[in-house]
């Protein structure tokens, strides 16, 4: 940087949240003008750095580079279900009393998993007993299991883990075997039944929702062959939407970060080609192209606004023909909401 007359720097992304490494870059641009983190301020910033937001961005005729897009916020109602909605309270419950205790003790990696179970009974009911399943078995073998103060976080730093999506983040936690809380193996016990009885009542409310919808979108767009991209955080949702889709004759493929990359690439084929709908996690969808299919449904949102946009940017980008719709579910009356 000291070396050349002029500086150029190119990023789709240049802050990404992190204001020391932003600082590093403008100190390139100006180490005077920036010499601390404090100096990194809007006005500061301003001539040094150009935006071209995507809605700006045109071609070299001047025409918009990018189709529109319309995103609308989709409250789910509990009503029918109101054995889900006892689940959810329940769970709550237990993840209040869980969080407050692991608080207190000082044991952060029980609280994080109380905080992630929250997210899972909002995803579905089979994202839940998967996971009470998987914390029992832990919980019956209590000579194996971690005290919760292990460093399961391991080279990553607080800003790494919050960028896992919600699978990656309680795959890391239940490896590590954490001990009980006060109580909590006939908790988890009780609440694994009540979430099995729900599954075995028929379909989540938001399930049913999505089924709606779709054939609601391929009404408005009068298309009976509609493509649609819908993500969820977790793989025992992805699993479940897969066989209440199939099963009411839609086809699905699924996509998720255990998948080769040659797997990958079938998925993504089978989807352009003949396959209805795609089911996709975070982890499976990094650096998909999908502009062939213009309508994506968020199942759930996770809590990282960027993971979001790059999520609905699999379908908003260029050479997309259509106007991307977007709809983001969300449970009334729950955390997610």
């Amino acid at each position: 940087a000291e070396a050349s007359p002029y500086l150029l720097l190119l990023s789709a992304t240049p802050h990404q949240g992190k204001t020391d490494a932003f600082h590093r870059l403008m100190s390139l641009l100006d180490a005077e003008a920036f010499p601390d983190e404090t100096s990194v301020a809007r006005d500061r910033v301003a001539p040094y750095v150009v935006r071209t937001e995507k809605r700006q961005a045109i071609t070299n005729d001047g025409q918009p580079l990018f189709k529109p897009r319309l995103t609308k916020l989709v409250g789910v109602s509990w009503e029918g279900h109101d054995a889900q909605k006892a689940l959810y309270d329940a769970v709550t419950e237990y993840v209040r009393e869980g969080y407050n205790q692991a608080m207190r003790e000082k044991k952060t990696h029980i609280g994080f998993l109380m905080v992630l179970m929250q997210r899972l009974v909002s995803s579905s009911t089979r994202a839940i007993a998967a996971t009470l399943q998987r914390r029992l078995d832990v919980l019956n073998q209590p000579a194996q299991a971690a005290d919760g103060q292990l460093d399961f976080l391991g080279n990553l730093d607080e800003n790494e883990w919050g960028e896992l999506d919600g699978q990656e983040q309680l795959d890391t936690i239940l490896r590590q075997r954490l001990k009980a809380t006060d109580n909590e193996k006939d908790e988890v016990r009780l609440l694994l039944d009540a979430a099995r009885k729900v599954e075995a009542q028929g379909p989540d409310a938001k399930a049913q929702a999505l089924l709606d919808w779709v054939y609601r979108v391929q009404s408005e767009e009068q298309d009976p062959e509609l493509k649609v991209l819908i993500f969820t955080e977790f793989v025992p949702t992805q699993q479940m939407l897969a066989e209440f889709l199939q099963a009411r004759g839609i086809s699905v493929v699924c996509l998720n970060g255990s998948l080769t990359l040659e797997e990958r690439k079938t998925v993504q084929k089978r989807f352009s080609e003949d396959v209805r709908v795609m089911i996709s996690t975070d982890a499976g969808g990094e650096g998909l192209n999908l502009q062939f299919c213009h309508v994506i449904i968020n199942f759930d949102l996770g809590w990282r606004p960027m993971a979001l946009e790059q999520r609905i940017g699999r379908l908003d980008r260029i050479g997309q023909k259509h106007i991307v719709k977007a709809l983001n579910f969300l449970l009334e009356d729950s955390v997610e909401y």
